[in-house]
C-alpha cells in the first residue's frame, strides 16, 4: 500500500512539491497533514477505525 520511503525522504519529496514561494507555516501544515494521513492509515491497518453509521451518528451528536 504505502511506498517503502522514508519519513524523511516522505518529507523532503512533500516539501518539493510546494512552490519556492511557500513560506514556514505552509510546510509545517503540510507535514502535520501528512502525519495524519500515515496515522489514520496505521489506525486502519491495526483494525482501529469505525463504521460509516458510528461516524454519522458522532457528526450529528457535534
Amino acid at each position: 500500500m504505502r511506498q517503502s520511503q522514508t519519513a524523511k525522504q516522505e518529507a523532503i519529496a512533500a516539501i518539493n512539491l510546494l512552490p519556492d514561494t511557500v513560506d514556514f507555516e505552509e510546510i509545517v501544515y503540510r507535514l502535520y497533514v501528512l502525519n495524519k494521513i500515515h496515522q489514520g492509515l496505521r489506525d486502519v491497518e491495526q483494525g482501529n477505525d469505525i463504521a460509516s453509521e458510528q461516524l454519522l451518528h458522532e457528526i450529528e451528536q457535534w
